[in-house]
């Protein structure tokens, strides 16, 4: 539908210039409004314009051609600018360029078929959702462009350089797990990604630290790769070892000397001093009567199987002399789970299915009491819980009522700790690294009977409660204490747990004692991890490191 010329329709052109480009220079001659798309035209009117070669300024007209543009929709109606521009001889004599097109800045750049601003907006799309979704987006926003052209947005886009932080923050991403893994640089005063590098090498990262001379302070992990290329690149920064990871580190410590110990683990939670990790599990006579429990350690059972097979044969392998590489390939595992199965005393530990405090825990002896008073309908009790409290779905409540009406119709034996009831070595030791006051009063008492159980163990405790309280009240003064009393200590885990400090003790004690960590820098892993899942892993170094650092 016409809707007519300047002169005839004074309103719909005033509305039509307020929405089209800025039209400095340019007039709108008519619009043409359809039924999907909205056709302006326009003429270039300036009387000069510069050579853009040489700058001088020309008014002596070549020709006249009209460029069709692309522009931000109308509501549902794409918008198409058809453009009438000229071109002008260079009077300057010493310019190579006899003849030239005029320049439309802020409206459009040379050779483009989409106006500057709706460029703009593809390339905010291209940047926060990527190619595939990206152009879905576009689609319904009334506009054209494939995902192809969205990806070539991105590649095109020039980023700012930014400026040299005087606290970097470095660790590693992966892009693909266990295979190939790259870098990722983050300015810890600023709070923004600076870079991200190919590889985890210390040559690349000593190479990028040389160019920036006044960083300060280097935050990372254990990782030697980064502590030689700090050395190397930046040798006047401080480095800072991440205290997360130095708590980590003292996690796995535990770990191993609590696998060396399940005897203890097992009498603290009620078991002997006997090893249940091969028992048999009764068979019950339908899949249906099988409580959940017993289900849930058939299962892990069936899965440790693999495991008792590998460490056999690791053990064989060894005894009859093969090479520890060797034997990582015909197993088909790492070296280093090969030199962990050698280090423990008997096959590895299943992990059996812990419950945690659950939530209808509070009110399971109510439940069983009105059970047994005769109450069963279920969805009486269920609203008698609720009224006391209980916020959680009744598929609870009704699973844990089966259970009590099973044990009703075949009784068992006294009520002894379930092997599902023995905590695995990783929450053991994770337990003793929290906070005593923030433990519940059920692994409070744990704690307490597991360090009975051997003074191994509650020396080892005592000197995990001391470090994680110099970690956290960065008393990094009193670390030659505590590294003493380590490696004076019985057992090798910490020990050796304490000589693997000292190789990084610059480090360590400048973690204990400044403000810095990696914790935002694993935060910007995490949004990195984000991006790069949603181009579904596939994308290109140089397409991954502009998304995530136009985004910081």
């Amino acid at each position: 539908m016409q809707v007519g010329t300047l002169e005839k329709m004074p309103t719909t052109a005033s509305l039509a210039t307020s929405l089209l480009p800025s039209t400095i220079g340019l007039a709108l001659e008519d619009v043409s409004i359809g039924t999907t798309e909205v056709v302006a035209t326009l003429l270039a009117t300036r009387p000069r314009a510069p050579c853009p070669l040489c700058g001088g300024l020309s008014g002596h007209i070549h020709s006249r051609y009209q460029r069709t543009l692309a522009d931000l929709p109308w509501s549902q109606h794409r918008v198409r600018l058809v453009l009438t521009v000229r071109k002008f001889f260079c009077d300057v004599a010493s310019c190579s360029r006899r003849i030239f097109t005029e320049r439309l800045p802020g409206v459009v750049v040379p050779y483009a078929r989409r106006t500057t601003r709706l460029t703009d907006i593809l390339r905010l799309l291209a940047f926060a959702l990527g190619g595939e979704a990206g152009a879905r987006v576009v689609d319904r926003l009334g506009l054209s462009a494939s995902p192809a052209t969205l990806l070539r947005l991105i590649r095109r886009t020039t980023l700012p350089d930014a400026a040299t932080p005087s606290a970097l923050g470095v660790d590693d991403f992966a892009f693909r797990r266990g295979h190939r893994y790259g870098t990722i640089l983050v300015d810890l005063d600023a709070h923004r990604v600076l870079d991200l590098l190919s590889d985890r090498k210390a040559d690349q990262f000593a190479d990028w630290l040389r160019a920036r001379r006044d960083i300060a302070v280097v935050s990372r992990d254990r990782a030697q790769v980064y502590a030689e290329g700090a050395r190397r690149g930046a040798p006047d920064a401080v480095q800072v070892a991440d205290r997360f990871h130095l708590l980590k580190n003292l996690g796995e410590a535990l770990e191993r000397l609590l696998l060396h110990e399940r005897a203890a683990v097992q009498a603290a939670a009620g078991h002997g001093a006997a090893d249940t990790t091969s028992a048999p599990l009764k068979t019950y006579g339908g899949a249906d009567r099988v409580p959940w429990q017993a289900r849930a350690e058939a299962a892990s059972m069936q899965r440790h199987a693999p495991k008792l097979i590998r460490y056999e044969e690791i053990r064989r392998l060894h005894a009859a002399g093969a090479a520890i590489a060797h034997i990582a390939t015909a197993v088909g595992v790492t070296r280093r789970t090969v030199y962990r199965y050698l280090r423990l005393d008997g096959p590895p530990e299943r992990k059996r299915p812990y419950r945690t405090r659950h939530l209808l825990t509070p009110f399971e002896p109510y439940l069983r009491q009105r059970w047994q008073e005769g109450c069963h309908i279920k969805s009486v009790l269920l609203r008698d819980v609720r009224v006391q409290g209980y916020r959680a779905g009744p598929r609870t409540v009704y699973r844990f009522l089966q259970q009590v009406e099973r044990e009703e119709t075949a009784p068992r034996a006294a009520a002894v700790a379930r092997p599902s009831d023995v905590p695995s070595p990783r929450h053991v030791a994770s337990l003793m690294l929290q906070r005593p006051e923030r433990l519940a009063d059920d692994d409070r008492t744990y704690l307490g009977r597991l360090c009975a159980q051997t003074p191994l163990i509650a020396r080892a405790y005592t000197l995990a409660t001391d470090f994680a309280t110099l970690l956290r009240e960065r008393r990094g003064q009193d670390l030659d204490s505590w590294l003493l009393q380590a490696k004076a200590s019985d057992s090798k885990e910490l020990a050796a747990y304490a000589r693997g400090l000292e190789t990084d003790y610059a480090a360590v004690k400048a973690g204990l004692q400044l403000a810095w960590s990696n914790g935002q820098t694993e935060g910007q892993v995490n949004r990195l991890k984000l991006l790069k899942r949603q181009m579904y892993g596939r994308a290109n170094f140089d397409l991954l490191r502009l998304r995530v650092l136009h985004a910081s």
